[in-house]
């Protein structure tokens, strides 16, 4: 009997140690097994008087049996979808699959904490819809995970990726950390093709932090490149800027008033052979303004002369920036030969040019003449981006383009007649009044009320010329009107003893 007790007693212990998932049920089972046999032992015992246990003893191993007896059984979970690497990289690939940015981002985390990073492929849309999210939040996101995985794992990032990470930030208005992204991509020599580079850029300027932080990377790209062509590098192709990129940033210069940034960027032109087309010609022109440079804009001029009728248009900005500094500088002079050469220009320009003459390019010096080895600017005048985003914003206040021509404001003609008499330079003022009476009749009334408001009203010498004019050109409209001022300012008397006389005479 004894040994059948202890061959139960063995084979349940075999089926404890096969099922570990149930102990807690085999632990009760083995507990009342042995309270059991324990009961047997005791009959038997009686029955071939052996040694009988006290009650005691029995009550005490009873007691201790049966203390830790589980009367619940708590079911465990059991896996069947496989490991938890493909369980938790098939919850990332759905979430990222379904748009679901902030899901996708907790199964990024939990598997990167347990697996490390994911494939490359993963990685790539991980970020690419990060990119495509406006908030800003999980633009910075992105930038973390490109930080981490510099350190640990390069070998991940591509150039496609971080130039659309870049355009990204900068479209939202991030130009810090899109500048650090262009700045990864350079010291990997993979920066992206200038046309993307243009509209990060085109973005980043929008701001006045973000134009500093972009003529900074502008001026770190173009010592990179004098660094690759010194060494003859073909990395020196990729990487050397054009002329919209800097038009752009020049342009932002003006805008923010950083003249002494944008002169440190126009130099850079010609040390890496980038040529200036007609939006730098006057982007060029306007940082001269702002820095006083007079003589630096001179340099120009004698071949902004030369382009064809359908370019001054756009040059109105160049001589506006011109005639501004000389006004600036009190030199009424040189302004009052400007504005002839002005009446004259829209009379002897060509309509059009051939095409050979057209594309050619000028060599102009920048710097002091002084310098042996100065700097020298290739300009293209009539060479204009039509594809181009950037729109030249100048201000228009002494120069204006009407009916073909150009032409002064009332403000700018006020001043240089006001200036002109005040200087005591009446030959040049002749000079500029008969063509004011042969070709700007149109606005002789405005200005007559502006050299008035500005205190410093017309002869009647200036009143009879118009209104000689007026009858020559069979304008009785306005002389009816031009005679009605000269009453007003006390000249119609005059007017009548002198037209009375000539009269008589001829008589």
């Amino acid at each position: 009997m004894a040994l059948i007790v202890t061959t139960e007693f063995l084979m349940l212990n075999r089926f404890i140690k096969r099922c570990p998932s149930c102990f807690c049920v085999a632990s009760a089972i083995q507990r009342t097994a042995l309270i059991s046999n324990y009961d047997r032992e005791s009959v038997l015992s009686r029955k071939f008087q052996k040694p009988v246990v006290s009650s005691v003893r029995y009550e005490q191993h009873q007691i201790s049996s049966t203390r830790d007896f589980c009367a619940s059984v708590q079911p465990e979970r059991l896996c069947w979808e496989g490991s938890s690497h493909a369980v938790m990289l098939k919850r990332l690939k759905k979430a990222l699959k379904e748009h679901q940015v902030n899901e996708a981002w907790e199964s990024f985390i939990d598997f990167k904490r347990l697996h490390g990073f994911p494939e490359d492929f993963v990685i790539r849309k991980l970020i690419t819809e990060l990119c495509y999210s406006s908030d800003p939040h999980w633009l910075l996101k992105a930038c973390d995970i490109v930080l981490v995985i510099l350190k640990e794992r390069s070998d991940l990032l591509q150039s496609d990726i971080l130039a659309k990470l870049s355009l990204s930030l900068a479209r939202s208005q991030m130009p810090k950390p899109a500048t650090m992204i262009l700045r990864i991509l350079l010291e990997k020599q993979n920066l992206p093709p200038m046309n993307v580079l243009c509209l990060v850029v085109l973005h980043m300027v929008k701001t006045e932090v973000g134009t500093h932080l972009a003529s900074n990377f502008l001026v770190q790209i173009c010592h990179c490149f004098q660094r690759s062509s010194v060494n003859k590098s073909i990395h020196a192709k990729l990487v050397k800027p054009n002329t919209m990129i800097f038009n752009l940033v020049l342009d932002a210069c003006v805008r923010f008033k950083s003249s002494f940034k944008g002169q440190q960027i126009m130099e850079l032109m010609p040390q890496t052979g980038v040529v200036a087309d007609a939006h730098s010609i006057i982007i060029i022109a306007q940082i001269h303004e702002l820095n006083g440079q007079r003589d630096e804009i001179q340099k120009y001029k004698s071949h902004i002369d030369q382009v064809s009728a359908p370019f001054m248009q756009h040059y109105r900005h160049f001589y506006d920036s011109l005639l501004s500094l000389h006004f600036k500088f009190n030199d009424i002079e040189a302004a009052t030969e400007l504005v002839l050469q002005m009446c004259d220009c829209h009379e002897s320009l060509p309509i059009q040019r051939d095409r050979k003459i057209s594309q050619r390019s000028y060599l102009v010096p920048i710097g002091s003449h002084y310098l042996k080895s100065g700097l020298n600017m290739q300009i293209f005048p009539e060479l204009l981006l039509y594809d181009s985003v950037l729109k030249i914003e100048g201000k228009q206040e002494l120069v204006l383009y009407w009916n073909g021509k150009l032409v002064l404001s009332n403000r700018a003609l006020a001043k240089l007649i006001k200036d002109t008499k005040r200087a005591g330079i009446l030959a040049s003022f002749q000079k500029f009044y008969l063509k004011y009476k042969r070709s700007w009749l149109e606005t002789a009334h405005d200005l007559l009320d502006d050299m008035d408001a500005a205190g410093a009203p017309m002869g009647f010498t200036a009143f009879m010329s118009l209104l000689e004019a007026y009858y020559r050109g069979k304008m009785f409209r306005e002389a009816k009107a031009l005679l009605k001022q000269m009453r007003k300012a006390g000249f119609f008397q005059v007017y009548l003893m002198r037209w009375l006389s000539q009269n008589v005479n001829q008589y």
